[in-house]
């Protein structure tokens, strides 16, 4: 109210000052004005002023305006006016002033003052979408004017609009992106124009004004790139340059020694090699059968970095950074106390400023908080630069973006720090992340960086280290240089970093670096670099340092390729190294001698015990956690195995899975971790009673999240005992493997019975689902009862969630596969029952799950064992091809397992119930013909090779085999997909008798000519893969009939073969001769039979002749 008063007086004192020395007329505008301002003053001052006064205060600053036009004098009326509007609205003493707003926007379009757009700014605070649509139309086309407070003023106005705008919930109409696309090209030109750059000598107000303008402008861009894709795909090189240009913005110059200028940006061109990249596909599927054993156990998706955000500012000011160590210091102990506290004081705004001793003067105490206020002004600009760059790279799609990878990434060697001064300083990321004198820029970057790296495991695949000769760098090369540069520079972040915060960064952008990288194909040596300090992050006293260091582990632990010196850091076995390891590059075994000095030096790193270089903590907490777990040890040696010292890794997870106190983060990784080790089962084989023991204990854990990843790990557990299965096991390990299991069933029992949710049952019954075979059939038979029996009241339960019905059903159906349940039909039976309920449920995850179990089912019945015994009800057979072809016209996740189940009921489907028998048919075949997805074709292509076992459907009528083999014909010949054309081919195989064919087996000969002719013309090249294979199959299928033709088949087969005679007789030999012996049968001896044809005397001399050119043609020297 002061400030109110104070300008309403100054007000008063110049229009009576003016009005003394004013003409008759100039007097009475005067006058009017004295008349409102008396009126505004006699009015209440507890309440706001309203509409009416508002509409004649912009009568009078419109009169204003245009007596300042004609006077000649400097406009001091009209700005004491604006001032007392300004804290008018200030305030909050004007309300519905939309004449005001009105008339400042008319006066900006044609004149911009500050004292204007201070209040229009102020005007716009309280603004609704409807009215900010309206001031978008008229502020976005002013461009930015030359002086810095008038553009910062009329910029923070448009960001202010353009932030009202985009709140609303309906998107931004098509006139208001194109404003808003020319108003980002303006303020992109005013930039690289120079516009504000080439300031001479700006005052240190200026230079502040400077700053302010900067970092709204990237922050106005920001917004607009963020809800204009297409703007963000047009000006990428400009909005990248402004962006790269002010990461360092002030942070190599000493606050109050220099003036701080903008650099003037450059565009980035993008790179030629990113037209050749596609985005990568998320989530891998593993390669491992899972025929036998059920569900797959993918691997781990990464999570999304967007949600991991630092929260440890409270422990900023106890771990400090290093970041300005000399270039040769990799020293975690760096300088003096004293002086790198200096250093801390001086250059790390985030840790403190430079704090005044006790006896200095109020004048430095000012000055001190002046330059940290300038610190944290150029700190948002350096803020708004990393977001604005995160925005863009965000809307580009991953082919573009990878062109724009030698910009964001180092991609030259040999240079990690940064020197004094900034004149030589790099824009990549990481060295941001490593060189910026500020908490939150460093933690921002490096989090950007791992935003970048994650889905570029495509691209990153293309890096190898190999050098061929050559004139010139491959891209390869380059690329593997740029990786490896990344490695170090994120090493030494980790030698030299302090603060939390950025720790937790740079070690999920390493983890996630580490699930992109093509280790076996890069040179040897980095990761011996990182582990150890990996490994002492792993026992950081904060928690988030701690869950992020074993990411890193976990994403090494998963890859897919071991290198020799990953076995060594996980601790895989020295027998089994061999087993998992990939083969060694000549180029590595060059290296030997200098590889095996590196190793020893990494394996007296991981096998040290000592805790003092493990754990950074006090030294008192230091000893007492040792005898703390001195004694634990002791106490466990008796009852669990001895852990080997090289296997670092196992022993700290399963440390702090025994340690009570461990906070729930903590041991949801370390569970990530064992899910992750699952995978190389030698680590995990001895220690499976442990193993046990810590998961039931986890089941019984507070926190939901636990218990859900503890299934999720027991159903990776369970998944690779299975496959151990199918390898030689001693007796103890099976014991260990029975007695696993006999722990872990109550368990499972109890936290089932236990759990709130759904997707933990879920993940309990998936686990289940993996206990296989052989330790099944060596339960006990009252646990294998008790087991059954649970499964079916899940599956059964009707008070209970679909999904875990669902889930219960599937792990049912894995059971019925088994030897020992595969031949109770009772058993099979109520699982088809218990799917029939499920096949027509709403939710598409359970009826995916249903029609899952009910082509398992369907392959227990077709198995052999069933072939000879009792059958299953004919009124269930009907019941589930009924639910079998409504699947059919389901998603195609659903029609996957529908057609598969649909052809092996048909199978077992008798002769009199034809009209079933044809719809099924026919449904098979339109799902063959049908767009969608290509499993579901190959499964329709596998379903018909079944139905056609069935004797029956030829027996009925000649239209069944005349649709059949007219949709096999125009598959094998036409269809696309090189599968499903092999999976059509292989139908003939399963048609034994000639009878079968009828009057189509010319046009099926032909077809045959056709395929082979057309297998060679590829229209993609991702059916080169399975070119081989296609033709493989077509020559069996040509063999196939040869041994069932007619006499009077030969003329028609000799005239086709001579229509395609040299693709054909080229494709059969290499087909022959490539092919491994026990499938090659059939081609070798084909021509043989054919010659003894001829013996036979009821040939005559065409068909003599036309069976002597196929004999011939087809001959092949064994």
């Amino acid at each position: 109210m002061e400030k109110v008063g104070r300008a309403y007086e100054a007000l008063i004192y110049n229009i009576n000052e003016r009005a003394r020395n004013a003409n008759p007329a100039q007097q009475a505008h005067y006058q009017r004005q004295l008349q409102f301002l008396r009126s505004v003053e006699s009015q209440t001052v507890a309440r706001p002023y309203g509409v009416k006064l508002a509409a004649q205060l912009a009568q009078l600053l419109d009169e204003e305006v245009q007596q300042s036009n004609v006077s000649t004098d400097e406009p001091l009326n009209l700005n004491a006016w604006l001032t007392w509007l300004n804290e008018l609205l200030l305030s909050r003493k004007l309300e519905n002033a939309q004449p005001l707003l009105e008339w400042m926007l008319r006066s900006v379009a044609e004149k911009q003052t500050p004292d204007t757009l201070c209040c229009l700014l102020s005007l716009l605070k309280p603004l609704t979408a409807s009215q900010a649509r309206m001031c978008w139309a008229q502020l976005a086309p002013i461009k930015p004017p030359g002086t810095v407070e008038t553009a910062l003023l009329l910029v923070l106005c448009q960001e202010t609009v353009f932030a009202a705008l985009c709140l609303g919930e309906t998107p931004l109409e098509k006139h208001e992106m194109e404003l808003s696309a020319q108003l980002a090209t303006a303020l992109l030109d005013s930039h690289y124009e120079g516009c504000w750059a080439r300031m001479q000598t700006p005052t240190a107000l200026e230079e502040e004004q400077l700053t302010l303008l900067l970092t709204h402008t990237l922050q106005l861009l920001q917004q607009i790139a963020a809800h204009h894709e297409e703007l963000a795909l047009e000006q990428a090189p400009e909005l990248l340059g402004l962006a790269l240009a002010n990461l360092r913005f002030g942070a190599g110059v000493e606050v109050g020694t220099a003036t701080i200028k903008p650099q003037l940006p450059h565009r980035v061109q993008p790179a030629q090699q990113s037209a050749a990249y596609d985005q990568e596909e998320e989530g891998n599927a593993s390669t491992q059968n899972t025929a036998t054993t059920g569900r797959r156990v993918k691997s781990r998706k990464m999570r999304s970095l967007a949600k991991h955000r630092a929260n440890n500012n409270n422990s900023s000011n106890s771990n400090t950074s290093n970041n300005n160590m000399p270039d040769n210091s990799h020293s975690v102990a760096g300088p003096a106390g004293g002086d790198r506290l200096l250093q801390l004081l001086l250059h790390n705004s985030d840790y403190g400023s430079k704090t005044p001793s006790g006896d200095s003067d109020c004048s430095a105490t000012a000055q001190l908080v002046g330059q940290k206020q300038q610190r944290q002004c150029q700190v948002k600009v350096r803020m708004a630069a990393l977001q604005l760059l995160g925005v863009v790279t965000k809307q580009l799609p991953r082919r573009q973006l990878y062109g724009y990878w030698h910009a964001l990434f180092p991609s030259v060697s040999g240079v990690t720090t940064v020197p004094a001064g900034g004149c030589e300083a790099k824009d990549q990321l990481l060295f941001i992340g490593l060189s910026d004198t500020n908490v939150r820029c460093r933690a921002l970057a490096l989090q950007l960086a791992a935003q970048l790296l994650y889905g570029s495991r495509t691209y990153l695949g293309q890096a190898s280290s190999a050098v061929a000769p050559s004139n010139y760098t491959p891209f390869s090369v380059s690329l593997a240089s740029s990786v490896l540069e990344a490695y170090r520079l994120l090493t030494a972040i980790l030698v030299r970093e302090y603060a939390t915060p950025v720790l937790t960064q740079c070690l999920r952008c390493l983890a996630v670096l580490v699930q992109a990288t093509p280790f076996e194909q890069l040179e040897m040596g980095f990761v011996y670099e990182f582990v150890p300090l990996v490994k002492k992050l792993a026992g950081h006293a904060d928690t988030n340092v701690k869950v992020s260091a074993l990411l890193v582990m976990e994403m090494l632990v998963a890859t897919p390729r071991l290198t020799q010196e990953i076995a060594c850091a996980i601790g895989l076995p020295l027998n089994e190294r061999g087993r998992s390891v990939a083969k060694v590059r000549n180029a590595v075994q060059q290296q030997a001698m200098e590889q095996q000095v590196l190793e020893q030096q990494f394996e007296q790193l991981c096998h040290s015990d000592d805790e003092e270089e493990e754990v950074e903590v006090e030294a008192d907490e230091q000893q007492e956690q040792e005898e703390q777990e001195a004694h634990q040890d002791t106490e466990q040696s008796a009852c669990w195995p001895r852990i080997p010292r090289n296997s670092w890794l196992l022993r700290l997870v399963l440390r702090y899975l025994d340690c009570p106190s461990s906070p729930a983060p903590l041991r949801i990784e370390c569970l990530q971790v064992l899910l992750a080790m699952a995978t190389h089962f030698a680590l995990l084989r001895e220690h499976l009673t442990r193993l046990a023991t810590l998961l039931s204990a986890a089941f019984e854990d507070a926190s939901l999240d636990v218990r859900l990843y503890a299934a999720r790990c027991l159903d990776a557990l369970g998944y690779q005992l299975a496959r151990q299965e199918l390898q030689p096991a001693t007796q103890q390990q099976q014991q260990q493997q029975l007695n696993f299991w006999l722990r872990m069933l109550p368990s499972i029992y109890a936290a089932y019975t236990g759990a709130a949710t759904a997707t933990l049952k879920c993940a309990l019954c998936d686990a289940l689902a993996n206990i296989g075979a052989s330790n099944f059939e060596r339960l006990p038979q009252p646990q294998r009862n008790g087991l059954l029996a649970f499964l079916c009241g899940c599956s059964s339960d009707d008070a209970a969630e679909r999904l875990v019905r669902a889930a219960a059903l599937r792990a049912l159906a894995v059971y019925v596969m088994l030897p020992t349940l595969r031949g109770d039909l009772v058993f099979v039976e109520h699982a088809a029952e218990l799917a029939l309920r499920l096949s027509a449920d709403q939710q598409l995850a359970v009826r995916i799950k249903a029609a899952w179990a009910l082509g398992n089912i369907s392959d227990a019945l077709v198995a052999p064992s069933q072939q000879q015994e009792e059958r299953i009800s004919q009124s269930l057979l009907t019941q589930l091809i009924e639910a079998a072809i409504a699947g059919c016209c389901d998603h195609d996740k659903v029609r996957a397992n529908a057609v598969r189940s649909l052809g092996n009921l048909l199978r077992l489907l008798p002769g009199e119930q034809q009209a079933l028998l044809q719809r099924g048919m026919s449904k098979l075949l339109d799902c063959v013909r049908a767009a969608g997805s290509a499993k579901v074709k190959w499964n329709a292509c596998y379903a018909i090779g079944n139905l056609v076992r069935n004797r029956a459907l030829f027996a009925a009528s000649a239209g069944s085999a005349s649709t059949l083999f007219t949709a096999l014909s125009q598959l094998i010949v036409q269809h696309a997909n090189f599968k499903v054309r092999i999976n059509a081919t292989a139908v003939l195989l399963q048609i034994e008798q000639r009878a079968d064919f009828g009057t189509h087996f010319a046009a099926v000969w032909r077809s045959l000519m056709a395929a082979v002719e057309r297998s060679n013309a590829l229209d993609t090249f991702e059916e080169y893969n399975h070119r081989d294979g296609l033709q493989q199959q077509l020559c069996l299928a040509m063999a196939h009939l040869l041994e069932r033709v007619r006499p009077d088949d030969l003329c028609a087969c000799g005239s086709a073969l001579e229509a395609h005679l040299d693709v054909v007789s080229s494709t059969w030999r290499r087909v022959a001769y490539r092919i491994v012996p026990e499938q090659a049968t059939p081609l070798f001896t084909c021509s043989l039979l054919l010659q003894q044809r001829l013996s036979g005397g009821t040939l005559n001399s065409e068909q003599r002749n036309a069976l002597t050119f196929l004999a011939s043609t087809l001959r092949l020297e064994s």
